[in-house]
């Protein structure tokens, strides 16, 4: 009997494996074929490669925040429905836009300093002075959710081709109408390849025993973020730089406007822990606070890319050029605020 079932358990921790496996690929490749048909549908539609990456990338990408969150709202988990949009941004700045930049480093244009950047600062501090009175209530999400409406018609204003990365973009010889389509599919793919690789991983974790606290604090915190990890790993390393920014930006700003908005207009108001918002919200907006000071400080960084030796172009040199150190500084704050959160989880 004990023979038999662990020959039953064998095969089940092997489908968790493989689903690991399988979810792992599908993830890689729809990313990495997302990224060309996004290119394309960008010139297509006449628009920057940094507008689609903060609108189809980076909205698509935060799908399954927004699901998350909404399901959370509507069970009365108040908790893991904003934990769930502040622990995002977190892990996107700290662990997504970190580990890209330690891998390859970063150029970050004109656009994204001036303009996208300081947006994503007023955000934050925005809807941190909403949830400041411990309650996100019904009303808040309509503000919210009036300032996602806001926000998108800002992105239509500006959605000329003025991104330095248009002129590297490899443009698929595919109609604008199959564009569309397939950009839609692909973002279908990354969702479910992310849940498919959440789903193993979880169920490989209980079945060695791992306790729900710490799956929670790992697998499943990180795994609304795995499209935007995969869309933004794919975009370094084709070169696209404003992509990168533009997925990580987007999806933070869209994780407040509008995975925030939507549980608490659905919920009819959330109550929120004090903790969330001194540590949680803390982490946030520190870690978006050292992004903003990292490119700042790397504007009068050389012209000269250290990792491949090649000269930046004239219009990339007058931006800003982030060394790989100073992406392993942010991973190490995010390293650091894991654990203080593993620390109070388990005390």
């Amino acid at each position: 009997m004990s023979k038999a079932l662990s020959s039953v358990d064998m095969i089940e921790i092997l489908s968790f494996v493989a689903a690991i496996a399988v979810g792992f690929v599908i993830l890689s490749w729809s990313a990495d074929r997302l990224i060309e048909v996004a290119s394309t549908l960008a010139s297509r539609l006449g628009m920057s490669i940094l507008t689609i990456g903060m609108t189809i990338v980076a909205f698509g990408t935060s799908a399954p925040e927004l699901l998350v969150s909404s399901v959370a709202a509507l069970d009365g988990s108040a908790g893991i429905a904003i934990g769930n949009a502040l622990g995002s941004n977190i892990i996107n700045i700290g662990l997504v836009l970190a580990l890209c930049g330690v891998i390859y480093p970063l150029v970050v244009s004109r656009r994204i300093i001036t303009r996208e950047l300081p947006l994503l600062g007023l955000v934050v501090a925005f809807s941190l002075a909403l949830m400041l009175d411990g309650d996100l209530s019904q009303t808040d999400g309509f503000i919210l959710a009036g300032a996602l409406v806001a926000y998108c018609y800002y992105l239509a204003r500006h959605s000329g081709g003025d991104s330095e990365d248009d002129e590297e973009v490899v443009i698929l010889s595919i109609s604008t109408a199959r564009a569309v389509v397939e950009s839609l599919v692909l973002l279908a793919l990354l969702m479910g390849s992310s849940k498919l690789l959440v789903w193993g991983a979880s169920e490989l974790a209980r079945s060695f025993g791992i306790s729900e606290v710490i799956i929670g604090l790992t697998v499943i915190a990180f795994g609304t973020s795995l499209p935007e990890m995969a869309a933004a790993l794919a975009s370094a390393r084709k070169g696209l730089f404003d992509l990168v920014m533009a997925t990580v930006i987007g999806s933070n700003i869209f994780n407040l406007l509008g995975v925030l908005a939507f549980p608490g207009i659905l919920s009819g108001g959330l109550k929120i822990d004090s903790l969330v918002i001194q540590r949680d919200g803390l982490a946030m907006a520190g870690l978006t606070a050292a992004l903003a000071i990292i490119v700042v400080s790397s504007l009068s960084m050389g012209n000269t890319d250290k990792a491949s030796g090649s000269t930046l172009s004239l219009r990339r040199a007058a931006c800003s050029y982030i060394p790989r150190y100073k992406s392993a500084i942010l991973l190490a704050c995010f390293a650091g605020y894991m654990t203080i959160l593993g620390i109070s989880a388990l005390a």
